[in-house]
């Protein structure tokens, strides 16, 4: 097991695309400090599940903001991981947190307890979008934030930007990107906007009432997020993400790559083996079946390898090296390019997939195209 996520699902204030579980946290009372104990009790179990003898790699704390915790809670959580696993001397310890939800102070104690690595949820530059967003922060604060960040020793700072937001143009979206700029963040990570229905935005947009750029539109500000990023000396590594020489995210890669990771917390997903398991997305839920003794597990699907080769490529093809074609033949004991001979030929006939001798990977016009090209992989 590569890596470990932790779900924290408390944030100050549930912003109107979100659509992962969290809670605002001035509702939840002492369920939080209850679920921060079902937490180190979920770790404590699933360390006597696993394998001592791999190292975890990377340990990303994810929500919700993670920030909104008491920062003794959250450093509390990530001892007894240290406590229950074999963490690697280098390994990557990522916390999210969200401008106006951190101090000098706060950072300070968190790279004491480990903590190498931040993902701060800027999203824009415009204060006129964050409040459409429903953010509680405005630049000025997301300034702040990475000043007292690097203050306290923590340089390996990803940014996370959003395009594609309604009433967002092309000009706001580069100006977003060249504020980021001026910051030098070693990584930053630039997502299109996708809305699920069961959100505030997504339900406007269903009614008629949110009008948000089009496909070509979205386009277009990828491909000024490529073309301006490339030019700062990043590395566009990921679809929607960059990076200064040594600083892509090494947990997300894990993802990529399709190894295996655990999930701790309400809602959050594990792949260990070949199951895929999802906790609960209920606080109460998660609380009381540990506090019985039992694995807070909602969901569980047992991964056949068509299942797993299918999946190897298209989280794969993400990753602008795309997928080593002898690892794929390790892993599975097939050749990628026989076993998906109709996929490949059409794909390339397109222009939206490359061979070389040794890879295969999406062409640049494939980039923008990247949902078509995963589908025909699809079991």
């Amino acid at each position: 097991m590569e890596a470990v996520y932790i779900h924290i699902p408390f944030c100050m204030k549930k912003c109107n695309y979100c659509d992962f579980y969290s809670l605002p946290v001035n509702t939840v009372g002492v369920l939080k400090e209850e679920y921060c104990a079902a937490v180190k009790k979920e770790i404590e179990m699933y360390a006597r599940e696993f394998d001592k003898s791999n190292q975890v790699k990377s340990i990303y704390f994810g929500g919700g903001t993670p920030t909104v915790l008491p920062v003794g809670e959250l450093t509390g959580i990530l001892k007894r991981l240290y406590a229950s696993f074999p963490v690697a001397n280098d390994a990557e310890i990522t916390v999210e947190c969200n401008p106006g939800t951190v101090d000098l102070d706060y950072f300070r104690r968190l790279k004491d307890a480990g903590v190498n690595r931040i993902s701060i949820g800027a999203q824009a530059s415009q204060d006129s979008l964050l409040e459409k967003m429903g953010r509680i922060h405005r630049w000025r604060d997301t300034v702040r934030t990475i000043s007292q960040a690097r203050q306290a020793g923590l340089e390996n700072i990803n940014f996370d930007l959003i395009y594609g937001l309604p009433g967002q143009t092309i000009d706001q979206w580069k100006e977003s990107l060249r504020d980021t700029l001026s910051l030098e963040v070693p990584h930053i990570a630039a997502y299109g906007l996708k809305l699920e229905p069961d959100t505030p935005w997504g339900r406007a947009l269903e009614l008629g009432k949110l009008e948000v750029p089009d496909q070509d539109i979205s386009a277009d500000m990828l491909e000024a997020a490529i073309d301006l990023l490339l030019g700062a000396d990043y590395l566009h590594y990921e679809i929607s993400n960059f990076a200064y020489s040594g600083f892509p995210s090494r947990h997300n890669i894990v993802y990529w790559k399709n190894h295996d990771y655990l999930g701790v917390g309400a809602a959050a997903a594990s792949h260990t083996g070949h199951i895929r398991r999802t906790n609960v997305p209920s606080l109460t839920e998660y609380i009381g079946a540990l506090k019985q003794g039992h694995f807070p597990v909602g969901e569980e699907e047992f991964l056949d390898q068509e299942t797993e080769m299918a999946e190897t490529i298209f989280l794969g093809l993400r990753l602008l090296s795309g997928i080593d074609r002898d690892e794929f033949r390790a892993r599975f004991g097939v050749n990628l390019i026989d076993k998906y001979s109709v996929q490949v030929e059409k794909l390339c006939w397109k222009g939206l997939l490359e061979l070389t001798p040794t890879r295969i990977r999406l062409s640049r016009k494939g980039l923008f195209l990247g949902n078509e090209v995963f589908l025909e992989f699809l079991p």
